[in-house]
């Protein structure tokens, strides 16, 4: 089923400046919780809390509670607990990774050393939970607890795995689902829960969030081998060095270039970086990109399929929109 209402031509900006207040108040609301820690914690997570993101999950939340009944109290704290648990895991994601930079700014670890930024980014997580306390009731922070377990169990799998050749594509799309996919799915699900959908939208507003966190997970695995550090600000690169198995790497093992996917596979059974810089002129690495991009593009799709199931609002044209401005992005990918 098509949607032919939705908007493609207007700008990607629409949808953030449709929630530009409520965004607002969710920084403040950041910003403010350094106040919650002693003073010389304070001192450290001041920095933090005023980093200046994307704010893609807060976002998210804000389109849905929008489009579900109107953004109240309870959204804004949502959307603050999840960017909290997201630049939780940003901070231990750069010290795995030994990034140096992000958003274009010095990485917590290249400030301040691996083993510090560790606790700091256990002690956001811990404090983003218990903000979760304060929202809904028990089976609400039950279900937001186990969004930040699955984040980290992703994380934990994913790093058990590097270079190994054994995980399969399917496990790849449920480490992903885990440690992207699951904060979209909060986004998107939490904020129509706390807007008191009946249970099937609620299902299903879950599920929206889901497809939209794996494709911006595969177009950020994309970005990795193609992008530059300029346009992304964030050090890439570092999937290939870690051994990280991504969408285009199970693509470049799978190529019908039977040289090019056993050099891969030799270097990834060498535990060393395949020579992609050798082969990223090829038709081979072309495909492994655009069958990544076309993968998520197919989830993009399905999203846009759910919002057939929210009344029709600037808010609902708006989460189209947001999705149409990744199929951009993705799109960019294989056009480099």
């Amino acid at each position: 089923m098509s949607i032919p209402f939705f908007s493609k031509l207007r700008s990607h900006k629409h949808y953030y400046e449709l929630v530009r207040p409520g965004l607002k108040q969710v920084e403040e609301f950041i910003e403010s919780q350094t106040e919650q820690f002693t003073s010389h914690v304070a001192d450290y997570m001041e920095p933090l809390c005023k980093s200046r993101g994307k704010l893609l999950r807060p976002a998210l939340a804000l389109l849905t509670a929008g489009a579900t009944g109107g953004i109240r109290n309870e959204h804004i704290q949502l959307g603050a607990i999840l960017e909290m648990v997201h630049l939780a895991s940003l901070i231990h994601d750069d010290v795995i990774d030994h990034a140096d930079t992000r958003r274009g700014e010095a990485t917590a670890n290249a400030l301040w050393g691996n083993a510090l930024a560790v606790l700091l980014g256990d002690t956001l997580f811990a404090h983003a939970m218990v903000l979760g306390t304060g929202l809904g009731n028990v089976e609400f922070a039950k279900r937001l607890s186990n969004i930040v377990r699955d984040v980290c169990q992703g994380e934990v799998e994913q790093s058990s795995r590097l270079f190994d050749l054994e995980m399969t594509r399917e496990e790849y799309f449920n480490i992903i689902q885990k440690k992207t996919a699951s904060l979209f799915s909060a986004a998107t699900g939490g904020a129509a829960w706390l807007s008191g959908v009946r249970d099937d939208l609620g299902t299903a507003m879950y599920h929206l969030g889901t497809l939209i966190g794996m494709a911006y997970q595969i177009y950020d695995d994309c970005v990795d081998m193609v992008g530059s550090e300029d346009d992304s600000g964030k050090t890439l690169h570092t999937d290939a060095e870690k051994g990280k198995l991504t969408l285009p790497v199970f693509n470049l093992l799978d190529s019908d270039d039977e040289e090019i996917s056993e050099s891969v596979r030799e270097a990834l059974e060498n535990r060393q970086k395949p020579d992609y810089e050798t082969i990223s002129h090829t038709n081979a690495y072309r495909k492994a990109i655009n069958l990544s991009v076309q993968e998520a593009c197919r989830m993009t799709e399905e999203a846009r399929e759910i919002l057939w199931l929210l009344p029709q609002s600037t808010y609902r044209e708006a989460l189209a929109e947001m999705t149409f401005y990744m199929d951009e992005l993705l799109e960019d990918c294989s056009g480099r």
